[in-house]
């Protein structure tokens, strides 16, 4: 009886370490709300549940998506001029961020460095600016509200880079691309003050990032593959990107004059070929100096009925 005790018991103690180590990521994060853990602690779970290291750095960037939220009041602050820089400082200790659950970029990426160096991996805190929907341009010298930190890490000797800030989000578009952002989609939104940091073979000037087009996670997210190129000839201009495997997008090229009031371009001729579209229109018809911005809509379907679902403002550029 005994012995069929034990034999019992072991193979319970060995079908539960199994499952623990099959957990997703996600699921042990939220198995973290229901226990009273410090930093300490925090790492302590992680290391004994997860022991490959790409699963622990996502990990804790689950973790501070799912439990840090963003101090708006604190940025507030920062807009208005009216914190000084060392309660600035301490405000984003991630010992603070942590126990108050809360900061502004520095102390999400302080707090992801601490978690991730305590588990052996290395990291650096990356500072610099981004663009977003408020500011397509970066001016170093004036765009102090627009200065941003995030991190990069070092697995199997491999630089990557997350941004846990952005990465708070219960969306997929935004938790799922802001870990291990391919530097070629990091440098459309963040320009790092280290041009090391950009991860990329060739390093782009601030002139050559500001130029370049600001895409929004989603274009990728739902099947766009590429960077659409603005081509011309003597005669016309031709927006190319590959095509969606699914079909059920459509994509929307606008242009303005003054970066406000938008339309859509007259006699657009959509080409299909070689895997791309070329959305072909008159040079005649674009000023020297354009803007453009690019809307995407999905064709769905509910019950016997088809709706238009669309996205606004997901890429803007200028010539």
């Amino acid at each position: 009886m005994k012995r069929t005790f034990y034999i019992t018991f072991f193979i319970f103690l060995f079908i539960n370490s199994v499952f623990s180590q099959n957990e997703s990521v996600k699921e042990l994060v939220k198995k973290t709300n229901e226990l009273n853990l410090d930093m300490w602690d925090l790492t302590t779970f992680a290391e004994e549940n997860i022991k490959d290291k790409e699963k622990l750095a996502k990990f804790f960037y689950y973790w501070i998506g799912s439990n840090i939220e963003y101090d708006e009041e604190t940025f507030q602050k920062i807009i208005n001029g009216t914190i000084s820089n060392e309660d600035f400082s301490k405000s984003q200790d991630e010992y603070v961020v942590y126990n108050n659950r809360k900061g502004v970029c520095a102390g999400y990426a302080k707090l992801y460095k601490w978690f991730l160096n305590w588990v052996d991996i290395e990291t650096v805190v990356v500072s610099g600016h981004i663009r977003d929907e408020r500011n397509h341009y970066v001016e170093l010298e004036t765009d102090d509200n627009y200065r941003h930190a995030w991190n990069a890490i070092k697995l199997n000797n491999k630089w990557l880079l997350v941004d846990s800030t952005w990465g708070t989000s219960n969306e997929e578009t935004q938790s799922e691309f802001y870990f291990d952002i391919k530097p070629e989609f990091s440098i459309i939104t963040h320009y790092p003050k280290e041009s090391e940091w950009q991860l990329l073979e060739e390093p782009l000037s601030l002139e050559e990032f500001n130029n370049s087009k600001f895409i929004k996670p989603i274009w990728f997210f739902v099947g766009f593959s590429d960077i659409p190129k603005l081509k011309s000839d003597n005669e016309y201009y031709y927006f190319v990107f590959k095509n969606n495997p699914n079909s059920d997008w459509s994509v929307n090229l606008q242009y303005s004059t003054d970066n406000i009031n938008f339309e859509s371009i007259k006699g657009i001729v959509p080409i299909v070929q070689d895997g791309n579209t070329y959305y072909r229109f008159e040079k005649t018809l674009i000023s020297e100096k354009a803007f453009f911005k690019v809307n995407i809509s999905e064709l769905k379907q509910n019950e016997n009925q088809y709706f238009t679902r669309t996205y606004r403002d997901i890429i803007n550029f200028k010539i």
